[in-house]
């Protein structure tokens, strides 16, 4: 989005040249936001129920906007309808084509859109939207995951291998690479002892009961716990990496990045005095400066 529109406003009156680094704001650029044109969620300006998240949160329902044409498409819906921004977003790129495509900077324009690509994905594919629900499910005694989950992820891990990544983006390639390499391993763990139910959710399979007697039962039991508890400590490990991913969007990319929803939590529980334990974990500094490296053995 961010190459098709120029890096710059869609609103022909303004046309501000725009930029995704928070640093630049204090000179000659103004900082661009991606507005949604059906809204993000309810009571969000235009918001409409019948609409997937992927759909919702893709290039489609987004429009390049400055701060100021973004407030002013959500605080005057009735003068700004959804397809009149998309008639907008259409006129704008033509103009940008027509305009722009012999003197834009075209290595900057593909870094960007190399980088906001990894962003989107992982937003979608990563359900970062919906964390703490799906990882509060990855976690509990009967873990699950939605199979539309895994098989994002993996398109995910596949997205963030093909990149060719800006080399001054160092700590965003680590970043992305060490989440897609840790979700990518938690499903491959999950589905060790999983099975799909026919709403196309992977549920823990105990194997270690039957219909019979087990003569290994002791055995199977310590497999089987032994098995949760890495599935549980690579949640754990993602979560920190899911927040490490979002620190360096926020210091490098985009300064709004979840920054309403916050720090992405886990939560574990119900132990068996009704309590849980809600975590907001984040790696070290020396944890950072050996990721993903210290991943590729078991990668």
């Amino acid at each position: 989005m961010w190459g098709r529109s120029g890096n710059r406003c869609a609103f022909p009156e303004c046309r501000t040249e725009l930029t995704q680094d928070k640093n630049a704001v204090s000179s000659q650029y103004t900082l661009g936001e991606q507005a949604h044109i059906v809204g993000d969620k309810p009571k969000a300006a235009r918001y409409k129920e019948l609409m997937s998240d992927n759909a919702r949160d893709g290039y489609h329902n987004r429009i390049l906007l400055c701060p100021n044409h973004h407030r002013e498409i959500d605080e005057n819906e009735d003068d700004w309808p959804i397809d009149r921004l998309y008639r907008l977003k259409s006129e704008h790129e033509l103009w940008v084509n027509q305009n722009l495509s012999s003197t834009t900077d075209t290595r900057k324009l593909a870094e960007e859109v190399a980088i906001t690509a990894v962003i989107d994905s992982a937003v979608l594919c990563c359900k970062l939207k919906y964390w703490n629900e799906w990882t509060s499910n990855a976690l509990s005694p009967d873990p699950n995951w939605p199979e539309e989950l895994i098989n994002n992820i993996r398109i995910f891990r596949h997205k963030v291998i093909a990149t060719l990544w800006p080399e001054q983006y160092p700590e965003f390639m680590k970043a992305a690479k060490t989440l897609s390499i840790l979700l990518h391993r938690g499903c491959n763990v999950f589905l060790k002892y999983a099975e799909r139910n026919d709403q196309n959710i992977w549920w823990a399979v105990r194997f270690y009961r039957g219909e019979g007697f087990n003569p290994n039962y002791d055995k199977d039991v310590e497999r089987y716990e032994k098995w949760l508890e890495e599935c549980h400590e690579v949640i754990f490990e993602a979560t920190k990496a899911a927040n490490w991913f979002a620190n360096v969007v926020r210091r490098d990319v985009n300064p709004m990045f979840f920054v309403e929803e916050g720090k992405f939590l886990i939560t574990e529980g119900l132990f068996p005095d009704g309590s849980s334990k809600i975590y907001a974990p984040e790696y070290t500094d020396i944890e950072m400066r050996n990721l993903p490296a210290s991943l590729s053995k078991n990668i």
